[in-house]
């Protein structure tokens, strides 16, 4: 009896060391290259960073790139802080002082863009959908002139005494006549009427002073 209990444990632990891995186990994580996500905010944060200094601790520093330009009719000299310069997704802060405290203005002029505001307004947002969001029928001025395409929003629910929108089109599109000058206003239904489609191509973020 003893000796059949001493052949069945020295089964046992022949058994029991055949069956444990000589190491542990291969990690089944597939290893991935690392794809590094380009950072895109809302225009009215981006004004938040850059009041609080913040603003180049959030972007790599291949994507930033510092300039001096003249604005606003080449009244105003600022200091602007490109990011993502010399790309679709371009986006321009302007400071008026050099050591970049006091920011006048943030501009988004490419409609294939991803830089929205926190109304909702969207780069590429069709004329149409902008006017839905307004809840009520908008105007824009007309074109070949500084201030093409700015938006009247008509007391509607997108007016805004800081954020100024306008409408261009995606491509080189042979405006009427109608459609050219400053003291022009077109509508929605004019521009259906000349099958052209507008749509957000130009956003500015100015806040209250």
């Amino acid at each position: 009896m003893i000796l059949r209990y001493l052949v069945l444990a020295v089964f046992t632990i022949f058994v029991c060391c055949k069956e444990k891995p000589d190491s542990a186990p291969a990690s089944n994580t597939v290893t991935e290259e690392n794809v590094a996500e380009e950072t895109v905010f809302i225009i009215e944060e981006i004004y938040g960073f850059a009041q609080t200094g913040t603003l180049e601790n959030k972007f790599a520093e291949d994507d930033l790139l510092e300039t001096k330009n003249w604005i606003e009719e080449g009244s105003i000299e600022v200091v602007t802080l490109k990011i993502y310069p010399n790309t679709p997704k371009e986006l321009l802060v302007h400071y008026t002082d050099i050591n970049k405290t006091a920011v006048h203005s943030i501009e988004a002029y490419a409609y294939d863009s991803p830089w929205k505001s926190e109304t909702d307004i969207y780069m590429g947002m069709p004329l149409a959908e902008l006017e839905t969001l307004n809840k009520k029928a908008i105007r824009f001025s007309g074109y070949e002139w500084d201030f093409a395409g700015a938006v009247d929003f008509q007391h509607g629910a997108l007016s805004s005494k800081t954020l100024f929108v306008y409408l261009g089109t995606d491509g080189d599109v042979a405006m009427p006549k109608e459609f050219v000058g400053s003291d022009v206003k077109i509508t929605a239904e004019q521009a259906k009427d000349y099958d052209i489609e507008f749509k957000v191509t130009g956003l500015l973020y100015r806040p209250n002073k």
